[in-house]
């Protein structure tokens, strides 16, 4: 298993600095992903394409996400705010170490 997001240092236009469980500082790049899924155009991940939405990146000790941009359904079926997240093992594998 992948170390886990520890902290978020930076964050810059569609970029994450972010310092892991083991101790490595690296650099999450969404760029390329967001240019694929603009060129898509996922109505999921359009949101980031905000620099002030993108900005708002929280780690919960495990992963990066973003509060409240997608939707989900209850144990009743209603439609309910969910957070965007990515895989924590994805992330670091393709980060750059600084």
């Amino acid at each position: 298993m992948n170390p886990r997001v520890q902290a978020i240092l930076e964050v810059k236009p569609y970029t994450v600095k972010v310092k892991w469980t083991n101790g490595q500082t690296k650099i999450v790049d969404f760029s390329e992903f967001l240019a694929v899924e603009r060129e898509e155009k996922h109505p999921l991940f359009s949101k980031l394409f905000d620099l002030d939405t993108f900005s708002k990146v929280q780690t919960d000790g495990r992963t990066l996400y973003w509060k409240d941009l997608g939707e989900m359904l209850n144990e009743e079926g209603a439609i309910i705010p969910a957070a965007i997240d990515f895989c924590p093992d994805v992330l670091f594998n393709f980060s750059k170490e600084i």
